[in-house]
């Protein structure tokens, strides 16, 4: 699949999804959004596909926010006041109940919405020369649709320093406050995305899907609803064939073949 402003590409076991508009620095509009979306519901349902990659078209930038120019087309903050469905919520929530494992590619600076794509993501690797902010503050706006999947991945001060001063992290200061996995210089970016690629695609794609699964239906658990839950799934893992196939390949001593049922 390729539209005009996100692009779907197979490379081997990964789909990478790319923002492709380097002029706006890949602004979010409501395009962007439905590209992205029908991208990473395409891939999940490729049965090739093990690993989905998010990035940006350029090395300025991963994608800087929502498209507040006068006059935007799509922008975040025009909506209909009577439907309150919101395409930068349904673009997190896409991202984050996707079934298989998510890479945020981070070429340049997240700005707002960006940021919402990163904590949606599973992983995240950033290039040092790149930052990480929320600037609403400073057109008179809040970033409203980015709050919930920031607050699942930041500390609440640190979250909340970011709102309310619009001042962005660096790439240190991300890798510290475990917004990002990993940061590297623009050289190994894609060596580091590409080894995390292939860690992933090496293991069981059902345990992945499943596991996948179970971390996000028990975030919003209590402690002894998450247990119950945790040990009902269990066995359901236990009685796939991969996991039939990774006990056999285990005692005879061999790398096992996957089937990801």
């Amino acid at each position: 699949m390729t539209e005009s402003v996100v692009q779907s590409q197979a490379l081997g076991k990964e789909v990478r999804i790319t923002i492709r508009r380097p002029d706006n620095r890949n602004a979010l509009n409501r395009e962007v959004a439905d590209g992205i979306i029908a991208a990473v519901c395409a891939a999940e349902r490729d049965s090739d596909c093990r690993v989905i990659v998010l990035t940006g078209e350029g090395e300025r930038a991963f994608c800087a926010g929502g498209d507040i120019k006068a006059g935007a087309d799509g922008g975040p903050f025009v909506q209909d006041p009577a439907d309150p469905d919101h395409f930068a919520g349904r673009l997190f929530e896409t991202i984050q109940a996707c079934r298989k494992p998510t890479i945020a590619r981070i070429n340049g600076i997240a700005m707002g919405a960006g940021a919402g794509i990163i904590c949606a993501c599973d992983l995240a690797v950033m290039v040092d020369h790149a930052r990480i902010g929320t600037p609403e503050v400073k057109v008179g706006l809040f970033p409203m649709t980015i709050v919930p999947p920031m607050m699942r991945v930041l500390p609440r001060r640190r979250l909340m320093e970011m709102f309310i001063t619009g001042v962005p992290l660096t790439a240190e200061e991300a890798l510290q406050f475990n917004l990002v996995n990993y940061v590297t210089d623009a050289v190994g970016l894609d060596d580091k995305v590409a080894e995390l690629v292939a860690q992933i695609a090496a293991q069981s794609p059902s345990a992945i899907r499943l596991g996948k699964y179970a971390c996000h239906a028990m975030e919003d658990m209590t402690y002894p609803q998450q247990m119950r839950f945790a040990e009902t799934l269990l066995p359901r893992v236990a009685q796939t064939e991969d996991a039939r196939e990774g006990f056999d390949a285990f005692i005879e001593k061999r790398k096992p073949e996957w089937t990801g049922r």
